[in-house]
């Protein structure tokens, strides 16, 4: 059996939970939105998790995929912190896991994309480019960086999503002593996608006139990664201990490939077009029996 939590609304969860039926294989939803009889119990043998009176322990099941929300405004206070608390437990609950149970993702593995800086070392040991990065709260420090590469990127580095933007020389840079920001030498190129399930790679080639393509219009094709590429893409999603990765890179216009950071929950239904690969993907995944080297 497999073991959904989130939204039914949430497209990608819901695209697994559709491929898992067609496949006929078993699966609990753990729907946030009516999940009021939901609660992880402790016990003697361990965690487990009940449902409207059935009880799921961790041990049972073949695979986990974890996609909760925080509802913010749209539940009262009591019911934010009963279905925090729940999520919680949850993550608890799929941190446990046997190896051989398939958890997209293991919380802890999740962490690292909390912490770009971490990432970018992680990304530089598998293999790809990274640009010339700084990290700092000095307001000159980063003038001087921009002015010694005359346009720099930055956006969030924590797993807050935030908008990407360029900066340049005539930037002020005056709120960067308030909070440690990253800056990275800006790197023109071809943007890509790739989408990793275990080891099976979906890389789509992103044409776009926006600094963000997320918040601008793009189009998408699919893209052949060259083995090196590709090899490093599963060899980097290993590293972070990862089952779903979505990986942004770029080609450079030097021919060097750059990676900017893993997406540890990635919404990748806009990249699924047509026979939902990735939702079937990801569904025949959970389904197998982890396999540790």
């Amino acid at each position: 059996m497999i073991v959904l939590h989130g939204l039914r609304t949430d497209t990608p969860l819901d695209d697994v939970r559709r491929a898992l039926a067609e496949r006929g294989t078993p699966y609990l939803f753990v729907d946030q939105a009516a999940c009021a009889d939901a609660v992880v119990e402790r016990t003697e043998d361990g965690l487990v998790l009940v449902v409207g009176g059935r009880e799921v322990a961790v041990e049972d099941v073949r695979g986990i995929y974890l996609r909760p929300y925080d509802l913010g405004d749209a539940v009262d206070t009591a019911e934010r912190a009963r279905l925090l608390r729940l999520a919680t437990d949850l993550r608890e609950w799929a941190e446990a896991a046997p190896e051989s149970v398939r958890v997209v993702n293991r919380p802890s593995a999740g962490l690292s994309n909390h912490s770009k800086p971490r990432q970018c070392r992680a990304i530089a040991a598998a293999g790809f480019a990274v640009p010339e990065t700084l990290l700092t709260t000095d307001p000159d420090a980063a003038a001087a960086f921009v002015a010694r590469h005359g346009r720099a990127i930055v956006k969030s580095i924590s797993g807050t999503r935030s908008v990407v933007r360029i900066l340049g020389p005539g930037d002020d840079f005056t709120a960067v002593r308030w909070c440690p920001t990253q800056l990275q030498r800006f790197v023109p190129g071809a943007e890509h996608r790739v989408h990793a399930v275990g080891e099976r790679l979906f890389a789509n080639r992103i044409r776009t006139d926006a600094v963000d393509y997320r918040y601008g219009g793009f189009s998408l094709e699919p893209a052949d990664l060259p083995d090196v590429v590709a090899a490093r893409c599963r060899a980097l999603t290993a590293a972070l201990g990862l089952e779903l990765a979505g990986i942004d890179l770029r080609f450079g216009e030097d021919g060097r490939w750059y990676c900017w950071e893993v997406n540890t929950s990635p919404a990748y239904t806009c990249f699924d077009t047509g026979d939902r690969a990735i939702a079937a993907a990801l569904a025949e995944h959970l389904t197998q029996v982890a396999v540790r080297g």
